[in-house]
């Protein structure tokens, strides 16, 4: 979960803005609004039949915006899924094990009363974890390619 936060912090909605993130459990308590709750819906779901040492798994987690305003939480909560189907975030998740399988659309979830206004948005996020992974790629970029091929006319 933090290597999430940390990517979705990294790419502010508004330059200069920090948002807290903080657990759904506690997300009842009076806090400043905006802010981003999550909840780990589903912990680890097995992709392969059988134990493997390092397997790849999936997670799910539910996340929600706590907003004043109900344009704003739509908002931020598009601004979150635009962010994890960009490539350079994708990347820096790619680099610590993580891939993002699916973000789902987003749903008003507007049930806490537990503050007096409140706007919530969620969505699920789907995410692969090799919790093994290694980047193994090598830094810089390919100087030139020499493709090694003919191409035949057909004679008519």
């Amino acid at each position: 979960m933090e290597a999430l936060v940390a990517v979705l912090t990294k790419y502010p909605m508004k330059p200069g803005e920090k948002i807290p993130w903080v657990y759904e459990k506690v997300a009842d308590e009076k806090r400043q609004l905006p802010f981003f709750s999550w909840h780990i819906s589903v912990p680890h779901q097995r992709i392969l039949w059988k134990q493997v040492n390092g397997e790849f798994y999936t997670k799910t987690i539910q996340v929600k915006i706590h907003a004043a305003d109900p344009l704003e939480a739509n908002d931020r909560i598009e601004w979150m899924q635009n962010i994890l189907n960009s490539m350079q975030p994708q990347l820096d998740l790619a680099q610590k094990g993580i891939s993002v399988i699916s973000v789902s659309d987003p749903e008003p979830l507007d049930e806490d009363w537990t503050i007096s206004i409140e706007n919530q948005v969620g969505t699920n996020v789907r995410l692969m974890v090799n919790s093994n992974y290694h980047d193994n790629t090598q830094s810089g970029e390919i100087a030139a390619v020499e493709p090694n091929y003919t191409i035949k006319k057909e004679e008519s």
